[in-house]
């Protein structure tokens, strides 16, 4: 082979090795974002989106983050079989809306798209497209490289002359400083593969704060919509329908309980959807309010919605999508699969709403779980029955409530034999759970060995620190500590504290 051919061939292969090598760091460095760290996964959920089979997905819901949490993929299907994937990330502009439809329609073909219309406002000012830097590259970073992630960041970065289009091509640049806190996310890259959702993030917390649904009192005033609308956003929100128009799909835009609201918005958008032979659902709208039928604190459709709002808010929007569109069922393996997930999610948030101690013991007897349990000060008392056998059942063999004001501990892990120890010293014990991948240090102190109680779960400290049982739930399904709550054993066992 002459030297010339040889020195390309040489060349050739260095780029390629360079290439690879570039890619994988990039791969490495990037943030990611998964239940596991993340109220708004959007690595895993952008990344389960890519193995959805091809033109199976029927409905897309794009938003912000109050989109993720009110609309429920799962529940939808359970409920009425439309197949749909919620495509909305947390402060989701306008403008990532348009691009991840952009995006999505190379792979799916949906009939309808339902959008959130908050960002349509101007939620910030000080930024050119609506949000922030970090918020954007959560949303775009996921999406793999074609001509349409190229035009977005080509876009961005003329419409937003402080962003760099090369550092989205080579994330190394904007991520480098992140070598020293990787974490077993970033290496095992499979591990972002655990969401099963379908875009959709559950949250569990009650909604304590009443609430007034919008009701029109001046029917010609536009005054608020003009004054709020970002023009920019707007210039995207056209693109959005063009795009939908030229692909046959039915474009709904929906305003959710919590959204910006006042006569003017409203107007505005009604006269926007008329304009643009668009459907316009303003859902802060005292009739649909009541209509979705959520009974507050507990069921939560306001603002960032809960689990049991969702529902409520699925069931709604899932009616309007088979009757008033038509979206018809489809039975399908990619939602029956994950339906099991789904009721795992469910049984997490109302794990974190139990106070009854027998209750909660038997909830806790999963094979997902991981149960941490350590005494502070003294649990001594007259345990029920059902207590006992809760106990029982859970595998622990220790009485503590003949032992008032001694030390104890428990270790519970799915497949392997429970680790309990008492004391009246100070107990302390140190290991490992998820075949080593992560590690607890657990000390319990009694009444007279120094009344604490700690439970570190790869180094965050966890308990609540309180007399009686201390206890602490790491679920294996979604790797993440789902709660953690004290009984006072020495009261009426009710006497839940999270």
């Amino acid at each position: 082979m002459p030297k010339k051919v040889k020195g390309i061939v040489r060349s050739v292969l260095f780029l390629g090795m360079l290439i690879s090598m570039l890619s994988a760091v990039n791969q490495i460095l990037v943030p990611k974002y998964i239940y596991a760290n993340s109220t708004w996964p959007t690595t895993s959920s952008y990344q389960q989106f890519y193995e959805m089979r091809e033109n199976s997905i029927d409905v897309l819901f794009l938003g912000s983050s109050v989109c993720v949490n009110a609309f429920s993929p799962q529940e939808i299907y359970n409920l009425y079989g439309i197949r749909s994937y919620n495509l909305g990330s947390e402060q989701q502009s306008i403008f990532l809306s348009y691009y991840w439809l952009k995006e999505a329609l190379r792979f799916q073909n949906p009939q309808a798209v339902v959008l959130d219309t908050r960002f349509l406002m101007t939620i910030h000012p000080e930024s050119k497209i609506n949000t922030t830097e970090g918020l954007t590259r959560k949303c775009l970073d996921p999406m793999k490289w074609s001509r349409v992630k190229a035009e977005a960041v080509k876009d961005l970065c003329t419409i937003d002359e402080a962003q760099s289009e090369l550092s989205y091509y080579l994330t190394n640049i904007r991520f480098h400083s992140r070598w020293n806190s990787l974490t077993e996310y970033d290496i095992d890259l499979s591990r972002i593969r655990h969401a099963e959702l379908k875009g959709y993030s559950a949250i569990a917390d009650y909604n304590e704060y009443p609430y007034e649904p919008f009701e029109l009192k001046e029917p010609d005033s536009y005054k608020d919509f003009d004054a709020s609308v970002n023009t920019l956003m707007m210039e995207y929100l056209n693109r959005t329908v063009e795009l939908c128009k030229e692909n046959q799909i039915r474009l709904i835009l929906v305003s959710l309980p919590g959204n910006k609201m006042n006569d003017g918005i409203h107007n505005g958008l009604t006269r926007y959807a008329e304009e643009h032979e668009l459907d316009y659902y303003n859902l802060c709208e005292k009739q649909h309010y009541e209509n979705i039928g959520a009974v507050l604190p507990r069921e939560n459709v306001i603002g960032h919605e809960n689990l049991w709002g969702s529902i409520k808010m699925s069931q709604y929007i899932g009616k309007i999508l088979s009757e008033t569109y038509g979206v018809a069922a489809v039975g399908d393996e990619q939602w029956e699969n994950t339906e099991d997930y789904y009721t795992q999610i469910i049984k997490n948030c109302e794990l974190t709403h139990i106070s009854d101690f027998a209750e909660y013991l038997k909830a806790v007897d999963d094979s997902c779980y991981s149960v941490f349990i350590s005494v502070q000060e003294d649990a001594g008392g007259k345990f029920s029955d059902e207590v006992k056998q809760a106990l029982k059942e859970l595998g622990l063999k220790i009485d503590v409530s003949e032992r008032p004001g001694y030390s104890y501990y428990a270790v519970l892990n799915p497949g392997e034999p429970v680790i309990e120890q008492i004391s009246k010293e100070g107990l302390t014990r140190t290991g490992s759970f998820r075949n080593g991948r992560s590690v607890y240090s657990i000390t319990s102190q009694g009444a007279e060995a120094g009344k604490k109680a700690q439970i570190e779960i790869d180094g965050v400290e966890y308990t609540v620190n309180k007399r009686g049982f201390n206890i602490v739930v790491y679920d294996h399904m979604t790797m993440r500590v789902i709660d953690r709550v004290r009984f006072d054993t020495k009261g009426d066992n009710k006497n839940a504290v999270r």
